[in-house]
């Protein structure tokens, strides 16, 4: 997910036809940029209906790689993706074990992303405020058409001045499953990938 995103200007220009496609343009483009550029820290918070409760710290590099820190339950491994090889950890990343070679991914990402931005709909812009800083939000419906199919509708915040997506909520059904996930998300430019 790109994180110095598009200019904001063009976001309230009226209710007009205009802006409601400017809003879909500006969705599927955060839609389909979900690199990070510079090193961040995500706080993930998931809750699967009549199941459990998952929470993680996911790192990002800016380069690609990746680092996912279990948080509850707190037994659950941790796992890296780095150069395109998985690892994980069953000491919280004190040593880490190869899993398998990954393969570049980048090119199947991208057109499952296309697929998705193709089926777009109901976007809405908007404004909110938490604790007093003022946010840009941006949210849609759309279909995953792979091997898993579903429904989701996501919501993004942005801030106001600088375009930077700080959350993402996302709520994803399908046949016996529903999930609501919230990212909180920070830059973390001290962040170093570890040496497996």
């Amino acid at each position: 997910m790109k994180f110095a995103l598009l200019a904001t200007a063009m976001f309230f220009v009226g209710l007009t036809p205009a802006l409601a496609e400017t809003c879909k343009e500006r969705f599927v483009a955060l839609l389909k940029d979900r690199s990070a550029e510079e090193p961040v820290k995500i706080l993930i918070t998931q809750q699967i209906k009549n199941g459990p409760k998952t929470v993680n710290w996911s790192y990002q590099d800016g380069k690609g790689n990746w680092l996912t820190e279990m948080v509850e339950p707190a037994n659950t491994p941790w796992s890296m993706g780095r150069e395109n090889v998985l690892y994980t950890s069953n000491d919280k990343g004190r040593s880490w074990t190869k899993v398998r070679d990954m393969g570049d991914q980048s090119a199947a990402n991208a057109k499952a992303l296309e697929e998705r931005a193709a089926t777009v709909e109901g976007a809405v812009c908007g404004q909110a405020a938490v604790d007093g800083k003022p946010y840009k939000t941006v949210e849609a419906s759309s279909k995953m058409l792979g091997s898993f199919k579903g429904d989701l509708h996501e919501k993004f915040w942005l801030e106001a001045q600088s375009g930077t997506v700080a959350r993402l909520e996302m709520t994803m059904k399908g046949t016996g499953f529903e999930s609501h996930t919230v990212q909180e998300i920070e830059p973390a430019p001290q962040f170093v990938m570890p040496t497996p």
